[in-house]
Parts: structure tokens; sequence; C-alpha cells
């Protein structure tokens, strides 16, 4: 096994945006921690231990250091519940994912769960209720929209992996459901509440929608990259490194080679939108910061990387 690094992947993955982090990185940790402890405590204690390694407070702190503190500890627990969503429920069986589903679409929409529920669900109707005390009420119809469609993603990954028999997607099917399943669309809406909020004729703009499936790429690459190893040992089937073996037939770093390359092909297609932002009125100034809060996301997400312990990299020779 050739090991690759933190520094050997933050050296070959272009990375325009320079790291920025917030100053309130030691306060979010000390708030995750204590939420992990408590509000997550029914949860098997191997699980809650994962929840600890990840550092969502570090990972927010670095992708939206402008975002002020009530905002930033919303962003956390959304990032914390995101993780927790994805490992928890995901190898469920199929009936039972799709109640789950169900039920958080329900808690989306105003439902409060009763006491007895699981705290992934508690807490995902925690900063529903937080950002709908913020948001226009056009910002959170999308919001939910994004989030019933990475919840889908979930289930069709589910459908696909956890299981020794994977019966991989080509690399054409592997894209638009990983775009579903990474939730980048609810993190582009995230972006907004500290960029300013854009209206639905900007946000469906062809530029903006380019903008935004280009970031989810990005978030989506570079997480398969980074959790190789572990995705292999879980047995998951939406990992662009592994879709890339599967379909050409090549060795393990071939196919790494591959994924870092085509990462790369999308920053550069990504700077290319930002360099060339085209007149969206009073709204210009806006959509160039959403933009280079998409850039801090990508930097953020990249220099996270270095404080967790969730991941480890290894690429076979």
């Amino acid at each position: 096994m050739k090991k690759i690094t933190v520094q050997d992947l933050k050296t070959i993955l272009f990375n325009p945006f320079p790291p920025r982090v917030s100053p309130h990185k030691a306060l979010l940790r000390e708030k995750s921690e204590k939420w992990i402890d408590e509000e997550y405590s029914t949860l098997p204690q191997p699980f809650i231990k994962m929840m600890k390694k990840l550092d969502g407070a570090s990972w927010a702190a670095h992708s939206w250091p402008d975002a002020p503190l009530p905002l930033l500890t919303s962003f956390t627990r959304a990032l914390l519940w995101g993780i927790a969503q994805d490992d928890y429920y995901a190898p469920f069986q199929a009936d039972e994912l799709s109640k789950v589903t169900h039920r958080m679409m329900e808690v989306a929409r105003g439902t409060i769960p009763g006491p007895e529920e699981n705290p992934i669900i508690h807490q995902f109707s925690i900063f529903m209720r937080e950002f709908e005390a913020i948001a226009t009420e056009e910002w959170m119809k999308r919001y939910i929209y994004d989030v019933s469609q990475y919840l889908e993603g979930i289930e069709i990954d589910s459908s696909i992996s956890y299981r020794k028999d994977i019966n991989y997607p080509s690399i054409k099917e592997y894209i638009p459901i990983r775009r579903k399943n990474v939730a980048m669309a609810t993190v582009n809406d995230k972006i907004e509440l500290v960029t300013g909020i854009l209206p639905d004729y900007i946000v469906v703009h062809p530029f903006v929608q380019q903008a935004r499936i280009l970031g989810g790429d990005l978030f989506a690459w570079s997480n398969d990259l980074i959790s190789l190893e572990k995705e292999m040992q879980d047995d998951e089937g939406l990992n662009l490194v592994l879709v890339i073996q599967n379909e050409w037939k090549c060795s393990m770093e071939d196919a790494f080679d591959e994924a870092v390359q085509m990462y790369n092909s999308r920053v550069e297609d990504f700077m290319a939108l930002y360099h060339d932002i085209p007149d969206f009125g009073v709204y210009t100034p806006v959509v160039k910061k959403f933009l280079e809060g998409q850039g801090l996301w990508i930097s953020g997400y990249l220099n996270w990387f270095e404080d967790t312990k969730r991941y480890k990299m290894l690429v076979e020779n």
C-alpha cells in the first residue's frame, strides 16, 4: 500500500482559495462535544466516539469563517446531523430507510418529534427551527427540497453499498447520484445565509446552477479521495476512485490519479466561472460573494481534514 498523507493530498489538489478559520473554533468545539455527550447519548458508544473524532466544529469553523457565532453554531449542529444521518441510517434496509426519510421530511416541514424518537431526528428539528427564525420563506422551501434530495441520495446509496458484491455504477451514473447524497445543495443554501440570500430567479439562472453543481462535485470528489480507505472498509459503492477502478479495470493508483485529475479540472472550471460573473444587477456583488463562499467551503474542507481523526488515506500500488 502506498501511503497518501494529508500534505500529499493538499499538494496535488488545486486549491486557489487561501485557508481561513473562524475565531469561534474553540468555543464551537466545546459546544459540539457537549451536544454529543448529552444530546446524542442514547446512541451506541462507538457511534458517539466516531462523532467526536469527526470534529464538526473545526469543519464548520474552516468552512464558514465569516459566519457570526449563532449562525455558525447552527451550521455545526447541521454538519454533525448530516454525518450522523448518513452513517447511522444509510445501512438500514430499504423499507426502514424510507420510513426515516418520510419522518425527516415531516419534521422539516414543522412537525416536532416526540421525546422517544432518535436524537438524530431531534437534532434535525432543532436547526431547522433555527433556520426558520432567520431565513426567508423562499429560502426555507428551497432548503427543504434540497434536504429531500440529500435523503433520496442516501436511499440510492444504501441500495448500492454496504455489501461485498457491490454493483458499481458507471462514472456517468455515479455523478448525479453523488451530487444528491453529498448534500452540497444544502451547503450552498447555508452559504447564502452568510453571503446574502439570493432570490429564486437568480438561483435558477444557469450560471448560478453551474456554480452550485461544480461546488458539489468538488466537495464530493475531495471527500472520495480523503475517505477512500474508510469507504473500502465500509463496502461503500459511491466513491469516485472505486467507480473509476471498476469501470476502467485499472489499478487503484491509476484510478486515484484519474480522480485527482478530474478534481483539478473541476477547480479550473469553477475558477473560470469565478472570474467571469455575468451582470445580475444589484445582485452581482451578492453572487460574487456566494462564489467566494463556495471557495471558502472547498478550501475549508481540505484544511479541516488535518484536524479530524475520521480518515486515513492509503492508495494501493
